[in-house]
């Protein structure tokens, strides 16, 4: 019965990456002036998609694959873009325009959230952990930038590296999914290695983690 479960079951994580991608790509492009100010409607209805609902949707079918991390990970940052594009999408619409030091203290978690979530991935592969490492430094630049402190210009920089990484990690998922091969390389779980190498001889081979857990 649970061999039938784990057959059945669709590479969640793959779709929440690919959504975290798109998101990310596309605000990124935006911050540092790739896409004009006259799309900003536009380019904050793709984030809310992709970044939003995708994630959303991936970590609750995650959540019901009884993936606590995934599930937690994909579902929490999925609503951090929903509500933040939201925010967004109601100060252009109407007279009531929204300051922007109104999403610091929500930045301020989630980098706090992000911090954990690099102790969490580093024992899942080295991607994945320096993925989450790369959103827990753009949640804090991008506080500063709320403040007035600085630009968006590095926030959406790092926006890019956080959607280019995130499409790298999707690739690898979903190939290792459909092949049962990891033929693009995510590198070795850091932590695990870290412990088995104090534990056992170092002539001991340790194989590599393949799966991974959300995001963004």
């Amino acid at each position: 019965m649970l061999e039938e479960e784990r057959r059945r079951r669709i590479d969640v994580l793959a779709i929440g990456l690919f959504g975290l991608a798109v998101g990310a790509l596309t605000l990124g492009v935006a911050q540092i002036g790739g896409i004009p100010e006259s799309n900003k409607v536009g380019t904050l209805v793709i984030a809310l998609i992709f970044g939003g609902v995708v994630q959303i949707l991936a970590g609750i079918t995650d959540i019901r694959y009884h993936e606590q991390l995934g599930g937690t990970a994909l579902t929490m940052y999925g609503f951090f873009w929903l509500a933040v594009c939201t925010a967004k999408l109601v100060s252009e619409g109407t007279s009531f325009h929204l300051d922007m030091v109104l999403y610091a203290p929500i930045d301020v978690v989630y980098a706090a959230f992000s911090a954990v979530m690099v102790y969490l991935t580093a024992y899942r592969n080295a991607t994945l952990c320096i993925l989450h490492l790369v959103i827990t430094i753009s949640f804090s630049v991008t506080t500063l930038a709320r403040l007035g402190l600085m630009s968006e210009t590095l926030p959406g920089i790092l926006h890019i590296v956080v959607g280019l990484m995130a499409f790298y990690h999707a690739v690898a998922s979903l190939t290792l999914a459909f092949t049962g091969e990891q033929l693009v390389p995510l590198g070795p779980a850091l932590l695990r290695q870290i412990k088995s190498s104090t534990k056992r001889p170092l002539s001991h081979e340790t194989r590599p983690s393949g799966d991974g857990t959300v995001i963004a």
